[in-house]
């Protein structure tokens, strides 16, 4: 069904492409550099791939809400999302020759707002690539 506009609402996929774009720019607004992003292995995606300003490479979980009922987009990563992640970015590293770099895990929530810009929020090590730390 048309929304207001007369569009089709967005899918599911274009709205996550979009809250990627979104996190993409605040982190590089931040200083941040991208160094691959959507990274495909087997059955699993890393988001982004990205060089801190400190040299750090962090491989950043993004979650797009498309409205607020949904709850914070944090919410959706669990210990099983945390595993798979991990295994992603060792394989990315492995890959890469990238092994012996300092890295972190974060996440960015970006709440897409249907007037106005996202509501993004930022979670820096969200969790350690052991897993220890989860912030829920």
């Amino acid at each position: 069904m048309p929304g207001a506009s007369g569009s089709l609402p967005e899918n599911h996929c274009a709205a996550g492409r979009r809250g990627e774009d979104h996190a993409l720019a605040y982190l590089e607004a931040k200083g941040y550099r991208l160094v691959a992003r959507n990274f495909r292995y087997r059955r699993g995606e890393l988001d982004l791939i990205v060089d801190a300003p400190d040299g750090t490479l962090v491989f950043v979980e993004v979650k797009s809400n498309r409205g607020a009922s949904a709850g914070r987009p944090m919410e959706r990563v669990d210990g099983r999302k945390i595993r798979r992640l991990q295994r992603l970015a060792q394989r990315y590293c492995a890959l890469a020759a990238q092994e012996h770099r300092d890295m972190r895990f974060d996440v960015v929530g970006v709440d897409l707002l249907p007037d106005g810009d996202p509501a993004i929020e930022h979670i820096e090590a969200a969790f350690l690539p052991d897993g220890a730390g989860y912030w829920a």
